[in-house]
C-alpha cells in the first residue's frame, strides 16, 4: 500500500476507535438509549455530509438505489447480531472474534469475484484461526456459546457490506464531494432502516410481550415515545454524528476504495486493541468503570491481530 492508503486506513481505524469509546462514555454517563443514540448519530452525520457536499438533491436518487438499501440492511443486521452476542460474552471477546472477517472476506472474494488468495497470505490466516480457537476456550461453553454463531453472522454482514462499498459505482472516484454525498446517503439510508426495524420490533413486542428478552437492548424504544424528546440525547448524538460518525464513514469508504475489502478489514483488525487503549485512557480519567486490558482473551486476540497484519504484509509483498 502507498503512503496515502496507509494514512486512510490508519485514519479510519483511529476515528472508529474514538467513535466507539466516546459513544460508550456518553451512554454510560448520561444513561441514553443506545439505538436512539446511534439512529440520531447516523441521521446527523449523513445530513451534514450531504450539506457539505452540496448534494441534497441527490438524496432522491440514492433512495431509489436498491444496493444502498441492501447496504443499510446489512449494517443494521451487523449491529443487531453484535449486540445480541454481547448477551453471551464480553465486548472484548466479541471485538476480537470480529477479526474472523479477514479470512471470511478472502473466501467471499474468491467465490464471488474469483480473486485467488496469495500463497504468502496463508500463515496470516492460520494465525487468525489459531487465535480464534484459543479465544473460543475463554468463552463460557466454548464452541457452543451462542456468541460465536452470532459474531460469524455479524461478520458475514460486515464483509458483504464492505464489498458493496468497494464495488459501488459512486465509490469509484477521487472526488471528495462525490464520496461525501455517497457517505451521507449511506448513513441516512442506514438510519431509515434502523428506524423501520425499531418500529417493527416495537409493534412485535406489543403483540408478543415474551419476545422482548431476545431482542437487542433498546431496540423497542419507540414503544416509549417520551424518550425520543430528550434534548440531551439529541444534543449528544448530533455532536457525535457530525464530528465522528460522518468522518469515520467517509474515511472508511475512501480506504476501502484505495486498498480493497480484505486489506481494509485486515487493517481494521487492530481496532479492538486501539479501542482498549482509548478505553483504558478514559477509565484512568474516571469517565468509565475500570477496564482490564491484559487478559487471556487479549492475548489470543493479539495473535489474531498479528495474523491480520501478516496478511497485509503478504499482500503488499505480492503486489
Amino acid at each position: 500500500m502507498d503512503r496515502t492508503a496507509v494514512l486512510l486506513v490508519a485514519g479510519a481505524l483511529i476515528s472508529w476507535s474514538l467513535l466507539l469509546v466516546v459513544s460508550r462514555v456518553i451512554l454510560l454517563t448520561l444513561a441514553l438509549n443506545p439505538w436512539l443514540f446511534t439512529f440520531i448519530q447516523m441521521m446527523a452525520g449523513g445530513a451534514a455530509l450531504l450539506i457539505l457536499a452540496g448534494a441534497q438533491a441527490e438524496l432522491r436518487t440514492s433512495l431509489r438505489d436498491p444496493v444502498l438499501w441492501l447496504y443499510g440492511v446489512l449494517r443494521v443486521l451487523t449491529a443487531a447480531f453484535f449486540t445480541a452476542a454481547l448477551l453471551h460474552t464480553t465486548a472484548a471477546n466479541a471485538a476480537f472474534t470480529s477479526i474472523l472477517s479477514v479470512p471470511m472476506s478472502v473466501g467471499l472474494l474468491w467465490l464471488v469475484l474469483a480473486r485467488v488468495p496469495r500463497a504468502w497470505e496463508t500463515p496470516g490466516h492460520l494465525f487468525i484461526i489459531a487465535g480464534l480457537v484459543g479465544l473460543t476456550t475463554t468463552l463460557e461453553g466454548g464452541v457452543h456459546n451462542p456468541a460465536l454463531l452470532l459474531m460469524i453472522l455479524s461478520e458475514l454482514c460486515v464483509v458483504t457490506s464492505t464489498l458493496i462499498a468497494e464495488l459501488h459505482p459512486r465509490n469509484q472516484t477521487e472526488d471528495r464531494r462525490a464520496r461525501a454525498a455517497l457517505t451521507g446517503a449511506m448513513l441516512l439510508i442506514s438510519a431509515f432502516v434502523m428506524l423501520i426495524a425499531a418500529v417493527g420490533l416495537s409493534a412485535a413486542v406489543q403483540a408478543m410481550p415474551n419476545l422482548g428478552w431476545v431482542l437487542p437492548a433498546g431496540a423497542t424504544v419507540f414503544s416509549e415515545p417520551t424518550l425520543v424528546l430528550d434534548p440531551v440525547l439529541w444534543g449528544a448524538a448530533i455532536a457525535v454524528g457530525i464530528l465522528l460518525r460522518g468522518p469515520s464513514m467517509y474515511l472508511a469508504l475512501a480506504a476501502i476504495h484505495r486498498v480493497g475489502t480484505t486489506n481494509y478489514l485486515a487493517g481494521l483488525a487492530v481496532l479492538p486493541l486501539s479501542s482498549l487503549v482509548f478505553e483504558a485512557t478514559a477509565s484512568a480519567a474516571g469517565l468509565i468503570p475500570p477496564v482490564t486490558v491484559w487478559t487471556l482473551a487479549t492475548a489470543f486476540g493479539a495473535v489474531m491481530v498479528v495474523g491480520s497484519l501478516a496478511v497485509i504484509a503478504a499482500r503488499a509483498r505480492a503486489g
